[in-house]
């Protein structure tokens, strides 16, 4: 293995085989009904407490209207979602957000 495909093994994107070390999120903003799929990286946005429950406030804009949507997220240790909340949307399933618009 060359030197470039050793840091492209190292920096680049996993596969499609699910190695995605990331917590998706979808919301919907209340002024426009805009869709917003947000990743949230388990290393860098996600910060742990002293309990060892994790936390993220992340400020979502999506880009129809470019309103600030503002989310609260308590994640147990296996970074299920324990409490969410959000000023400016609401929170989707991975269904609701690639379901069509209605006609």
């Amino acid at each position: 293995m060359g030197l470039l495909e050793k840091l492209s093994s190292l920096f680049g994107a996993k596969g499609a085989g699910g190695g995605d070390d990331a917590v998706h999120i979808y919301v919907e903003c209340e002024r426009c009904k805009s869709k917003v799929h947000v990743r949230l990286d388990r290393r860098h946005d996600i910060s742990v407490r002293e309990d060892g429950s994790y936390y993220v406030r992340k400020e979502i804009m999506d880009s129809k209207c470019f309103r600030l949507m503002a989310a609260e997220i308590t994640f147990d240790s296996a970074y299920r979602i324990q409490s969410q909340e959000i000023q400016g949307g609401r929170f989707l399933t991975q269904k609701e957000f690639e379901a069509p618009p209605p006609a």
